[in-house]
């Protein structure tokens, strides 16, 4: 040991950087509102298999969907804010950005279903329809637990590989609809259930997005 008069010189101790971690602890806001957005998309789903029904009230769920796309909204906006004025994230600033941006866009997506759905009356969708919408809950249900578990990348693999699965599962839904509803008579009737479909199908393209880029997180965090 060195020293300078009577003061030993340490030339690395760890207790500085333990003291330097405690003054900094990572703030978890962020992953906090992304698992608020991932529950409004479960809420959507909720909503939507409710409109599926012949005897409800769409013009009031439409609305509580309208309402839910501008509270995902706000969260978004929050997630922004945050991320502009927080000191340390758990993940990169743009990570946590990404997906927020992409469950935004599902609940935007699931409104735009809704309003589809109520312009259909009185007819009923294909029960593909709701097979669909499983999928997508099922979906929206891993993301909000995987979200829940960004702070523990090793434990994120088996969520992720559930995400991809189901993913595809919804794929192969959408085409079988398609091509039900390619055997349905009137163009305009094709039309609207076709419309639907995608709707749904960008949905849950939007949480496979998710899915992706969490991928993307485990390989570069690893």
């Amino acid at each position: 040991m060195r020293k300078l008069g009577s003061v030993p010189l340490f030339p690395f101790h760890p207790v500085v950087f333990l003291v330097k971690f405690r003054l900094f602890p990572s703030d978890t806001r962020g992953i906090d509102l992304l698992r608020e957005l991932a529950t409004e998309v479960q809420h959507c789903v909720g909503m939507l298999s409710e409109m599926l029904g012949s005897d409800v009230d769409r013009a009031a769920l439409l609305e509580a969907l309208n309402a839910s796309e501008v509270k995902t909204t706000d969260l978004h906006y929050a997630v922004l804010t945050h991320l502009r004025t927080s000191y340390v994230n758990p993940l990169p600033r743009e990570d946590v950005y990404t997906f927020s941006r992409l469950l935004h866009e599902s609940v935007e997506q699931l409104s735009g279903a809704g309003e589809l759905i109520a312009h259909l009356g009185n007819r009923l969708l294909s029960h593909r329809a709701a097979d669909q919408l499983e999928l997508i809950g099922r979906q929206a249900e891993l993301t909000t637990a995987a979200l829940g578990q960004l702070q523990r990348l090793d434990d994120l693999e088996d969520l992720w590989l559930d995400l991809v699965r189901i993913s595809k599962r919804a794929h192969r839904t959408h085409r079988a609809w398609v091509g039900e509803i390619g055997e349905l008579g009137k163009a305009g009737t094709i039309i609207a259930h076709r419309s639907v479909a995608e709707a749904f199908l960008a949905s849950s393209q939007s949480l496979r997005a998710v899915a992706d880029h969490l991928g993307r997180v485990l390989v570069k965090e690893s």
